[in-house]
C-alpha cells in the first residue's frame, strides 16, 4: 500500500511539532547538565537496571551492593537514545530525581513493528520470556507460535504459562490439555498457574530466579497479577 501524500500545511505542521520537541529536549538536557555538573548533591555513579519507562523518565533498580534492589525515578538525556526496560545503565542519585548518565551495550533486544512497519525495541537484555495464556480471552496457537519464533531467533529461553487454571472447566479442558501436550511435546516448559489459588507459583518463581524475564500475551490473561 502506498504512503498517503501530505499537503504543504500538514508538512509544515509536522516540522513545527518536531522543532518544538527538539527545543524541549534540548532545554531538558541543558537542565540535566547543570544538575549533573554543578550540583554536588548528586551521588556517586552506580550501576542500575531500567525496570519501567515513563516517557522522559525511567525507574531504576540499583545493582550496587550498598543499595541493591532500591528503586529510584530518574531523568535521562536524549543523546542516550531510547532507553527500554532491561537496559543496564550508570546513574547518579539526586533530588527530586536521579539522572541516568550512560547506558551499557545490550546483549539482546526484543522488538516489534511500530505503526510504520519499523522495528521498535521494547525490552533489552532479556534471557527468559513467559508466554501467558488463559481461558479468557480464548488462546490461539498462532499467537503463542509468533512469540516462540521470536524467542528462538533471539536465543531467549521461553516458557508457556497457562494462567487462571481455576477457570478451566469441562468446556475448555480439552483445549488446554492439547496446549500442554503440544508444547511440552516440542520440548518447551509449560507452567500451569493460578494467582487465586496459588497454584504453580513456586514453579514460576523457580523459572524466573536469577534471570531477566519478560511476560507477554493478550490483554486480560493476568500478566500483571502474576508479576504482583
Amino acid at each position: 500500500m502506498s504512503k498517503r501524500k501530505l499537503n504543504k500545511r500538514q508538512l509544515w505542521r509536522i516540522e513545527k511539532i518536531q522543532q518544538e520537541r527538539t527545543a524541549r529536549a534540548s532545554k531538558r538536557d541543558a537542565s540535566l547538565d547543570l544538575q549533573s555538573e554543578g550540583n554536588n548533591s548528586l551521588g556517586a555513579e552506580q550501576n542500575g537496571l531500567v525496570i519501567a519507562h515513563y516517557g522522559t523518565q525511567v525507574n531504576i533498580e540499583s545493582l550496587d551492593a550498598a543499595s541493591l534492589g532500591q528503586q529510584r525515578r530518574c531523568h535521562f538525556r536524549t543523546n542516550l537514545g531510547s532507553l527500554v526496560t532491561g537496559d543496564n545503565v550508570i546513574w547518579r542519585d539526586g533530588e527530586p530525581t536521579g539522572v541516568v548518565v550512560a547506558v551499557q551495550a545490550r546483549s539482546s533486544e526484543l522488538s516489534r513493528p511500530d505503526p510504520y512497519g519499523e522495528l521498535k525495541t521494547i525490552a533489552a537484555n532479556i534471557d527468559r520470556i513467559l508466554i501467558v495464556i488463559a481461558p479468557i480471552p480464548k488462546p490461539h496457537t498462532q499467537t503463542v507460535d509468533r512469540y516462540l519464533v521470536a524467542a528462538e531467533a533471539l536465543g531467549i529461553r521461553p516458557a508457556l504459562v497457562i494462567n487462571k487454571t481455576d477457570l478451566i472447566d469441562a468446556d475448555n479442558k480439552a483445549t488446554f490439555d492439547n496446549f500442554v501436550q503440544l508444547y511440552s511435546g516440542l520440548g518447551y516448559e509449560v507452567i500451569e498457574a493460578s494467582t487465586k489459588h496459588g497454584e504453580g507459583l513456586g514453579n514460576l518463581k523457580a523459572f524466573l530466579a536469577s534471570h531477566t524475564s519478560v511476560f507477554v500475551g493478550q490483554s486480560g490473561v493476568g500478566k500483571s497479577s502474576l508479576i504482583n
